[in-house]
C-alpha cells in the first residue's frame, strides 16, 4: 500500500507540474502535445488527489510531508491575473455565459444579468430559437447576434452603443464577433469567441491558433480590449499562451465553470474574461447555475490611468 500511494502521489504531482512544462513544448498538431495539454486542465482534480494521497502516505512515511510544498501550484501556474483596483475608478461590469444548446428560454439568464447590473455580455451556444427570444425579451439596447443551429452561435449584448460589429468564421465555420463598444466616450474592442473544444490534435491546434489570432488582432487596435466566451481552454492550458503573449491577463478566477453539476466541484474553468493591459479588476465571481451545463462568470473592470493613448 505504501509504494502504491507514493506512486499515485507522484502521478498527481506530475499533473500539477504540467502547466510548467507546456510553455517549453513547441506548438504543433502533435498527439503528445495534445495529450499533455488535456492533462493541464484538471489541476483541481490533481490537487485533491494529491492532498488525499499525501495524507495517507504521510502516515506511512513522515519524510513525504515535504510534498505539501507543491499544494499551491495551481494558483502559481495559471494564466497571470490582471491587476486589482480598489474601486476608486469608473468601472464596467461584464459577463459571459454558455447558455446551453438545448435552452430556448433566456429569461432566467436575462433576469440575472439585469439584477447583477451587467453592462456588457457575451453568450455562447446561441441557437436561432434562443436568439429570437433574446430579441424579444432583452433589456440590452444594443445587440449583435450570430446564431447557429449547432453549439457555436454567439451573441454580444451591450448597454452602450456599438460603433462597429462584425462577425467572421474560421476554416471550420466557427464564428467570432469583434466589435467596438463606446463606453464613457472610450472605444473598447470586444471579441466574442467559442472555439471548437480540443477533442483531437487538429482541433487543439486550431483552438490555440484562433485564440492567439483573436488576441493579436484586438491588441493591434491599440484600444482597451476584452476577449470573452467559453474559450474551451483553462487558465493552465497551452491555449492561454497566445492571449498571454499578446498582453492579455485573466479577469476571472479559477473556480470551475463546466460541468455545472455540484457547482463545478469536479469541473474546470473554461468560461473566461480576458483583458488587455489597460484594465484592472475591482471584483469578479461566478453566477448562479441556470438552465445550462456551464456556470456564468462576471467581472467589474476599471481602466488604469496612463494606459490609453489617444
Amino acid at each position: 500500500m505504501k509504494h502504491c500511494s507514493i506512486v499515485l502521489a507522484l502521478l498527481c504531482l506530475t499533473g500539477l507540474l504540467v502547466p510548467l512544462i507546456t510553455p517549453a513544448i513547441p506548438e504543433t498538431a502533435n498527439t503528445l502535445v495534445w495529450l499533455i495539454d488535456l492533462a493541464s486542465h484538471w489541476q483541481w482534480l490533481f490537487l485533491g488527489g494529491f492532498l488525499l494521497i499525501r495524507e495517507i502516505t504521510a502516515l506511512l512515511e513522515k519524510r513525504l510531508a515535504v510534498l505539501l510544498l507543491a499544494a499551491p501550484l495551481p494558483w502559481f501556474t495559471a494564466l497571470e491575473p490582471a491587476p486589482a483596483t480598489n474601486g476608486d475608478i469608473q468601472s464596467l461590469k461584464v459577463a459571459t455565459a454558455n447558455v446551453g444548446l438545448d435552452n430556448k428560454d433566456p429569461q432566467a439568464l436575462l433576469d440575472w444579468l439585469d439584477a447583477e447590473g451587467i453592462e456588457l455580455a457575451v453568450l455562447s451556444e446561441v441557437t436561432p430559437a434562443y436568439a429570437h427570444a433574446l430579441q424579444a425579451g432583452s433589456s440590452f439596447e444594443y445587440r449583435h447576434l450570430v446564431p447557429r443551429s449547432g453549439p457555436f452561435g454567439l451573441a454580444l449584448m451591450s448597454r452602450y452603443r456599438l460603433i462597429a460589429a462584425q462577425d467572421s468564421q474560421d476554416g471550420d465555420g466557427i464564428p467570432r464577433i469583434q466589435a467596438t463598444v463606446l463606453w464613457q466616450e472610450q472605444p473598447v474592442t470586444v471579441t466574442a469567441l467559442h472555439p471548437m473544444p480540443p477533442i483531437s490534435t487538429r482541433y487543439h491546434h486550431a483552438r490555440n491558433v484562433g485564440l492567439r489570432t483573436a488576441a493579436q488582432e484586438a491588441v493591434a487596435s491599440g484600444q482597451p480590449s476584452l476577449l470573452m466566451g467559453d474559450l474551451n481552454a483553462s487558465p493552465w492550458s497551452s491555449g492561454m499562451l497566445g492571449p498571454s503573449n499578446a498582453g492579455y491577463r485573466r479577469a476571472t478566477g479559477l473556480s470551475p465553470t463546466w460541468p455545472a453539476e455540484l457547482r463545478g466541484l469536479l469541473g474546470i474553468p473554461i468560461d473566461q474574461i480576458l483583458v488587455s493591459e489597460h484594465w484592472a479588476v475591482e471584483a469578479a465571481g461566478t453566477g448562479p447555475v441556470l438552465d445550462s451545463d456551464h456556470i456564468p462568470v462576471w467581472a467589474r473592470l476599471g481602466l488604469l490611468q496612463g494606459t490609453v493613448r489617444n
